[in-house]
């Protein structure tokens, strides 16, 4: 970081290029070193994980049952991030599209509209029902005891909840408020779809990402895969 604002002060305020080749060179030299070292890469919860997760999230019968399984559907149909989810205001659906206002990869907020599915569709009809609501923010706390509180979601108990229910379901592994964009990755590639494909679904700036969620599906659809696994050993 100390790094980055020293350049950011010699490129914007002394308006000159300089590269720091040294501190640069050592930088690369920590992150090789520190390579595989934390908790790593959050595990996805793929579109089947998902109908699990809601399935037991449904079964409480409760208002913050239907509450969470529609915050996690949306979340796993239109790859959204923590941030996103909690901003969505019920005027923000249009057909059958979600328009997400403004993302991480969208600072300007120029919109972009989002697929919903139908299954999606008819959890939060049925969460809108319970709570009766029809302005303002679609997923609002509820206290224990089906208590509806004003005011929206927060980024940390949007996270909480997605652990919860994970959990309740019996779905293992590191789960996290980014599982829903990577699992969703992972589920279509598995479907066929190209890293391109994942790049415009996910909102992702380059492939780089989305190629490296979905490599395991990708290399299954490799070159190796479709001509050597067939067979296909030429003449000798």
């Amino acid at each position: 970081m100390a790094l980055a604002a020293i350049k950011w002060y010699f490129s914007n305020v002394k308006a000159s290029d300089v590269q720091f080749p040294i501190s640069t060179k050592r930088l690369r030299t920590i992150r090789r070193d520190l390579k595989g070292r934390g908790r790593g890469q959050v595990d996805g919860l793929t579109w089947a994980d998902v109908e699990r997760v809601c399935a037991f999230a449904e079964a409480d019968n409760s208002v913050a049952g239907y509450r969470d399984s529609a915050m996690i559907r949306l979340m796993s149909d239109c790859l959204l991030r923590i941030s996103e989810v909690v901003s969505v205001n019920v005027g923000h659906f249009k057909q059958n599209t979600l328009v997400v206002q403004r993302s991480k990869t969208d600072q300007e907020g120029t919109g972009e509209a989002l697929y919903v599915t139908s299954d999606t569709r008819k959890a939060i009809k049925q969460y809108r029902e319970k709570i009766d609501i029809d302005r303002g923010a679609l997923f609002c706390p509820i206290r224990r005891g089906d208590h509806i509180q004003s005011g929206r979601l927060t980024d940390v108990s949007a996270r909480r909840i997605i652990k919860k229910r994970a959990a309740d379901a019996g779905v293992d592994g590191f789960i996290s408020g980014h599982s829903l964009h990577v699992g969703s990755a992972v589920s279509l590639a598995k479907a066929g779809a190209s890293v391109v494909d994942l790049q415009v679904a996910g909102r992702w700036k380059n492939s780089q990402m989305p190629a490296h969620y979905a490599r395991a599906e990708m290399a299954e659809r490799g070159t190796i895969a479709r001509f050597k696994e067939k067979g296909n050993y030429g003449e000798i």
